[in-house]
């Protein structure tokens, strides 16, 4: 009698790879623009050996690299790429590196990239991904890869991945079951719970200008103002999701989001680069030399600056980090006449 897994040994799977990798590589056939590359990856099938007890000889890096074919990913990314840009890593170098890192749980990226510079503990790595010792990439390399794809583009290479894993049979999406009991967990939602689309990007009209007239206003009155007293700009909530009236009935009113908060102070020596470009956008740099002051930043959420029409644009800092989290509600089991928060 057949075993039913016996389609998953190596032998097996390696052998449906190979037709899956000449799939992938023909229907992903666009040239990688910039030919001056940092690293060089290439697709090497290795001998690939499972203990008795399950575990790898040379690990889940290898043996990932010795079946699947990653030269799809330049492909995928060919259009965040420049014909004449300057020499740059090969984006399956990156993308290697980066799923290693998460295969062998390195605690942190820092910590990893010390293990990919040492010569011996690093080598396996650096050969997988066609790395040199010479041309080691830093954290921000990493983060501007990133940001260069974006989001979907390496969510696309992962869908590539999973559909190698559902065409081997690895996973069926046949078959969803899940357990609605309740445990104990660390995880939080903090966070705004009538948040929506618009509060990640908020566009907010001359503020540029309110601000300094703000500052203004506070420097051709020192005498009847507290010179420490803060300066504060608002804006109106975006959210439509917010409730008109409460369960009392009792109008509900829209929270004001603060954009930006500083204070007048006396300059104290050299003015450090952050409050001379304040004051250099506010317009008021004359009018503060002139009495020895100087703006101190206490509090900004601003992300980006539109010096033509005096808008900017921010984040809302009451938006949730993990927005797929939601709040829901469910029997008190001490009391089932009363209902209880939990967070999901």
């Amino acid at each position: 009698m057949v075993s039913p897994f016996k389609k998953f040994t190596i032998t097996n799977v390696s052998k449906k790879l190979n037709e899956i990798n000449f799939k992938i590589s023909l229907s992903h056939k666009k040239p990688f623009p910039n030919l001056s590359l940092l690293s060089q990856y290439q697709f090497k099938k290795r001998f690939v050996k499972i203990f008795p007890n399950g575990a790898v000889q040379g690990g889940y890096c290898k043996m990932i690299t010795s079946l699947i074919d990653f030269s799809f990913i330049r492909a995928l990314v060919a259009d965040c790429y420049s014909l004449y840009g300057p020499p740059c890593y090969d984006p399956s170098s990156l993308f290697l590196l980066d799923l290693f890192r998460y295969i062998d749980s390195h605690q942190d990226m820092s910590h990893f990239l010390d293990v990919l510079r040492d010569k011996d503990r690093g080598r396996a790595y650096r050969t997988y991904a066609g790395i040199s010792m010479e041309h080691i990439p830093s954290e921000g390399t990493f983060s501007n890869f990133r940001i260069r794809i974006g989001e979907a583009l390496y969510s696309e290479i992962f869908h590539v991945l999973v559909g190698i894993f559902q065409q081997l049979e690895m996973i069926t999406f046949k078959i969803l079951a899940h357990d609605g009991t309740l445990y104990p967990t660390w995880a939080r939602y903090k966070g705004c719970t009538y948040f929506s689309n618009q509060c990640a990007c908020i566009k907010v009209q001359d503020v540029i200008g309110k601000v300094k007239n703000s500052i203004l206003y506070r420097l051709n009155n020192l005498s009847n103002n507290n010179l420490g007293s803060e300066v504060r700009a608002y804006t109106d909530c975006p959210s439509d999701r917010f409730p008109e009236k409460d369960k009392k009935g009792n109008e509900i009113k829209k929270p004001k989001i603060e954009l930006f908060a500083c204070k007048l102070a006396f300059a104290d020596g050299e003015l450090t680069e952050e409050q001379k470009n304040t004051a250099i956008l506010f317009g008021v740099e004359e009018e503060l030399d002139r009495q020895h002051l100087c703006i101190q930043t206490v509090r900004s959420n601003i992300s980006t600056i539109n010096f033509e029409d005096g808008s900017i644009t921010i984040c809302c800092p009451k938006l949730p980090k993990d927005t797929d989290a939601r709040i829901g509600v469910r029997r008190n089991p001490q009391n089932p006449n009363k209902k209880k928060n939990l967070w999901l």
